[in-house]
């Protein structure tokens, strides 16, 4: 167990530079801070907290409580930026004139390089809205809401931790979960969607029985024939959209034997 934690550090770490920064940063304050409030907040704080993530007690607990993919949330309560902030400029404070300016130079160059610019991650994209999300997911939400109840859509694997942060009155039969790794349960309708041969018959009759009023699928992977209790609704933004025969948006659902 202790070795998952440790996998959880070295997951979110980065480069590794930051961390070898407050780290340097810590014992520096350590031996130099004299202020007991200082030191309670930038030293003893940031040690418990690491003391309290890394025993693996506090894994297990965790994991009752919540899921333990989410574990490394702890981390956010460590004052990273602000033990590094202050010992920089105590450092900093050692010196004088010319020496000082260096030493900010120094230190500001030294932080620029140790990390990674956050847009050269294949998740990061420039923002298309005020919602910064992709635009395909408001315009596909916008065509899918009803008004005044809530409507079941399946949608392609990348969309499924965007839609209900937009429009919560549209529900998926699975969700983010199988992203992050939470949940282990089998999913046969998520299984057909993810299948490189994708059968219109399997996914609507699945979709039908989960309860789906809507199946989103990218439009270079339009069935000959639509899926099975569904017709072809509209294309947008590279999608295409299914509506199902026999699910109203305007009444109950009705169960698919």
């Amino acid at each position: 167990m202790f070795r998952e934690i440790l996998s959880v550090i070295k997951d979110h770490m980065g480069t590794g530079f930051v961390t070898v920064l407050f780290v340097l940063s810590l014992a520096y304050l350590l031996f130099t801070e004299k202020d007991r409030v200082k030191r309670c907040f930038l030293v003893y704080m940031p040690l418990v907290v690491l003391a309290f993530f890394l025993c693996p007690l506090s894994l297990k607990i965790y994991g009752k409580i919540s899921e333990s993919v989410t574990y490394y949330r702890l981390l956010w309560l460590i004052p990273v930026t602000p033990v590094i902030a202050y010992a920089a400029t105590d450092v900093c404070g050692l010196f004088k004139g010319f020496k000082r300016n260096v030493c900010i130079a120094g230190l500001a160059l030294l932080m620029a390089v140790s990390g990674r610019l956050m847009y050269s991650d294949m998740y990061m994209v420039k923002a298309a809205n005020i919602y910064h999300m992709p635009q395909a997911v408001v315009d596909i939400c916008d065509a899918l809401h009803v008004e005044g109840r809530e409507v079941m859509a399946v949608v392609p694997f990348e969309m499924q931790q965007f839609v209900r942060q937009y429009d919560p009155c549209i529900c998926m039969p699975y969700g983010r979960e199988y992203m992050m790794g939470i949940s282990t349960e089998v999913n046969d309708l998520r299984e057909a969607m993810l299948s490189p041969d994708k059968d219109p018959e399997e996914i609507g009759t699945l979709a039908a029985q989960n309860g789906c009023h809507y199946i989103v699928l990218y439009e270079y992977e339009k069935f000959d024939t639509p899926p099975r209790y569904y017709v072809e609704y509209m294309t947008i933004d590279g999608y295409v959209i299914y509506k199902s025969t026999l699910l109203s948006t305007e009444v109950g659902l009705l169960v698919v034997e």
